[in-house]
């Protein structure tokens, strides 16, 4: 196996891979991290802290509050969901959107302007997020009251968590293994033109936003079904999209802020780093790709089917 194996153009540049070995096995390391930690994952840390400090200290008990539309009106609505995107940060359904950082970071890597690239890259992110949480948003808005109470109903939102983010997960799953260069034979028989773009760090923010966007679609965390309960009560799919795309905002806030803090002011270095070690922030970025997927599939899909997961709960290390 040679230690040097040049892969597809992207971008206007030759992509280098490391030795197959050294790929292998980061991959496989990536694999086990996101079932490890899907496996020992405080579900009940992870959502109480959302539901009782970041909601509950800012607006309330949501579960009572989703019924106070005719009462609060279409303005608190706006409120409404903000906090539930902030609220759902850092949950099981949620928490996979900080893998799409390092993704992102590629965009400095493209010499010429790369802060310029960077927070075009994160805005195209974002914008997807909205365009995606809006259209679901129009969809709950059209609910009204009655539906959206059948719609909410614990096994239907356990299920459609289930098939949302086990689908989620094999795409990041795929996308993983592309990134790792690991089909490269397979998609050099694709036109050149669809390879530079799928390449393009645009094109990959526009993907990860839509990936980011369908997570409301299977979100299960009582604080955002709440949230819809109270934007289905306005019967009016406008306004459904509207308050669903700034729930979009709070949803991604986090990752966005860090993005900005951490990346674009040392955009230029990274730039420079990444040139001395050519392909290590790529393969970085692959890495939290598989630890994602490998995250959503086994949690969402795995564990809930075959009952191997919650092991933290299992060995009494949580109360």
């Amino acid at each position: 196996m040679s230690s040097y194996n040049p892969a597809v153009e992207q971008d206007g540049r030759t992509r280098l891979l490391s030795p197959y070995r050294n790929r292998l096995v980061l991959a496989l390391c990536a694999l086990a991290a996101g079932v490890l930690i899907a496996g020992f994952w405080n579900f009940h840390w992870a959502d109480g802290f959302g539901r009782e400090i970041v909601a509950g200290q800012t607006i309330g008990d949501t579960e009572h509050l989703s019924g106070s539309y005719s009462e609060r009106g279409a303005g608190f609505g706006f409120v409404f969901a903000i906090i539930a995107g902030l609220a759902a940060t850092f949950t099981a359904c949620n928490c996979v959107v900080f893998a799409m950082l390092p993704g992102l970071a590629c965009a400095t890597e493209k010499a010429g302007s790369p802060r310029r690239l960077a927070i075009k890259a994160i805005g195209i992110f974002s914008l997807f997020v909205l365009l995606v949480c809006f259209v679901y948003g129009m969809y709950v808005g059209s609910l009204g009251p009655e539906r959206v109470d059948a719609f909410n109903a614990r096994g239907n939102r356990l299920l459609q968590a289930q098939v949302t983010f086990t689908l989620l997960g094999v795409v990041l799953l795929l996308w993983g293994v592309i990134s790792f260069g690991f089909l490269d034979g397979m998609l050099r028989r694709l036109p050149p033109k669809v390879l530079r773009f799928a390449a393009s760090p645009l094109a990959k923010a526009c993907f990860m936003g839509i990936l980011v966007g369908l997570f409301a679609i299977g979100r299960p965390f009582p604080v955002f079904r709440d949230f819809l309960a109270y934007a289905a009560a306005s019967e009016s799919p406008l306004y459904g999209g509207a308050v669903m795309a700034l729930q979009g905002i709070g949803q991604i806030l986090v990752m966005v802020l860090l993005f900005l803090v951490l990346i674009v002011p040392f955009s230029n270095r990274l730039t420079n780093w990444s040139a001395r070690h050519p392909g290590r922030l790529e393969q970085f970025s692959s890495a939290t790709l598989l630890a994602g997927g490998s995250y959503f599939v086994f949690y969402w899909g795995i564990a809930f089917a075959y009952d191997v997961g919650r092991w933290g709960f299992k060995l009494d290390w949580y109360s």
